[in-house]
């Protein structure tokens, strides 16, 4: 099936499908909206459209991508097989097609802007320092190479054309801007909000800094992005997104920015970031303003559907790896597979915690236990785990390199919690019978 190439694509396809939740009760941007957003996740998982949201310019969707599911049907590909298809998909790169039809072009304010009024001020968490871009993809070109990077950034929303942005090496835009300011040149940026949702997956990407976000999610939609010429920078820019912000990252320049909740659910204190100054704001004349809640469903399935598939390049090899979970957080996975000696967990353990930095904990189950579930693999675990032998311990291993908490991500273990071959009749679970047509409402007394 084709990819969906564009977010409002994307609205429209869950809307027909009934799997879109639209909100028309008017809701307060300052915390009510995230804290609605929030309780969904924790319920059903639904993606949300709200349609009244209070001094807004715009309806906001959020919870787009909370599902793998979603995001494979954005890919057109299968939720089982998306992995694996990502991976092979990843290395036939397509370069974009500039276009001059540009739907993000057909509201375009070069003067007489406001970010504190023209966008969105939605605010997170309790300690937020205020309203956030929390789904912008900054795209920028290196001033000597010219390739193109493009990454999410969270970008603090201070007023009129001023705006502070979250970027350090070794972050690739990071880097990008160090090169500009050493030259003392402003950096050209544009932040894409409601992107194509294979570059929504590509911005996430940890490929490397040689490599083009852009052609990454051509060859991942199988069908070259759609790019325009931006009217104040020199930067192309997806032609069907929601909204685009251009302006430049001023060199020597550093304002104290946050407190902000961040993805590991506490905060980043305030620190010293780099300011972009906005030229201009596109968008469609009926744009929908995306966000996303760091460390919510969305995050984690944009930052972790990446890194597994890092995770599946590294242990396919080593046995029939059926799929690859991150119930919890992407400090960790679970793999299932289908294994044919006793030794292979260990191996498949061994190279999951080295696949990738951030990997901490890695449990590896059978091929009859769903690895997305926490509850299945909890039970894996208890019924099936032995801790004296079925453990593989790395001491003192560097993980998550955030200064504030490294000391904390240091160390890496692994679970085995598959049953031994020897005992496969012993482990069989149970069946029963007709539960897949089951539906409990259909037995439920009137209330």
């Amino acid at each position: 099936m084709p990819a969906l190439t564009s977010f409002r694509s994307l609205i429209d396809s869950l809307e027909r499908s009934g799997t879109l939740r639209s909100i028309s009760r008017p809701v307060d941007p300052r915390h009510e909206l995230i804290a609605v957003m929030r309780a969904v996740q924790k319920a059903g998982n639904e993606p949300l459209l709200f349609t009244a949201v209070a001094g807004s310019p715009s309806p906001v969707a959020t919870n787009i991508l909370g599902r793998r599911e979603v995001l494979a049907l954005a890919l057109g590909l299968e939720p089982q097989t998306l992995l694996p298809s990502l991976l092979a998909l990843g290395l036939a790169q397509l370069d974009p097609m500039i276009v001059s039809d540009a739907p993000v072009h057909e509201v375009v304010q070069t003067s007489g802007f406001d970010v504190a009024r023209d966008i969105p001020q939605v605010v997170h968490s309790e300690r937020d320092a205020g309203a956030y871009i929390s789904a912008g993809i900054c795209i920028a070109r290196h001033p000597t190479t010219g390739i193109v990077n493009a990454s999410w950034n969270r970008i603090q929303l201070a007023g009129g054309d001023h705006t502070r942005v979250r970027m350090m090496p070794p972050q690739h835009l990071g880097q990008y801007q160090r090169v500009a300011e050493e030259s003392g040149e402003p950096m050209p940026v544009a932040v894409v909000i409601g992107a194509p949702p294979a570059l929504m997956l590509s911005a996430a990407s940890k490929i490397p800094i040689e490599a083009d976000e852009y052609r990454t999610a051509g060859g991942w939609q199988r069908e070259p992005l759609r790019l325009v010429r931006a009217k104040t920078v020199p930067l192309d820019v997806p032609a069907d997104a929601e909204f685009v912000i251009e302006g430049h990252v001023l060199p020597h320049v550093r304002e104290a920015e946050g407190p902000f909740g961040e993805f590991t659910d506490g905060y980043v204190e305030v620190g010293p970031n780099h300011v972009l100054k906005v030229s201009a704001i596109t968008r469609r004349r009926d744009a929908i303003y995306h966000v996303i809640l760091a460390g919510g469903s969305e995050d984690t399935v944009l930052l972790g559907v990446p890194l597994m598939v890092d995770v599946w390049k590294k242990v396919a090899p080593l046995a029939d790896i059926r799929d690859i979970g991150f119930p919890g957080h992407i400090f960790g996975c679970v793999i299932s597979l289908a294994k044919t000696d006793d030794l292979q967990p260990k191996a498949v353990l061994e190279a999951a915690l080295a696949a990738h930095l951030w990997m901490k904990l890695v449990v590896v189950v059978d091929a009859d236990v769903d690895p997305h579930d926490p509850q299945d693999v909890l039970w894996a675990i208890h019924t099936r785990h032995r801790p004296d032998t079925g453990i593989v311990r790395i001491e003192n291993a560097a993980g998550f390199p955030r200064a504030d908490v490294r000391a904390v991500h240091r160390g890496k273990i692994g679970l085995d919690a598959t049953a031994p071959l020897a005992m496969k009749e012993t482990f069989r679970r149970r069946r029963f019978l007709g539960i897949e047509t089951i539906s409990p409402e259909d037995y439920f007394d009137p209330v």
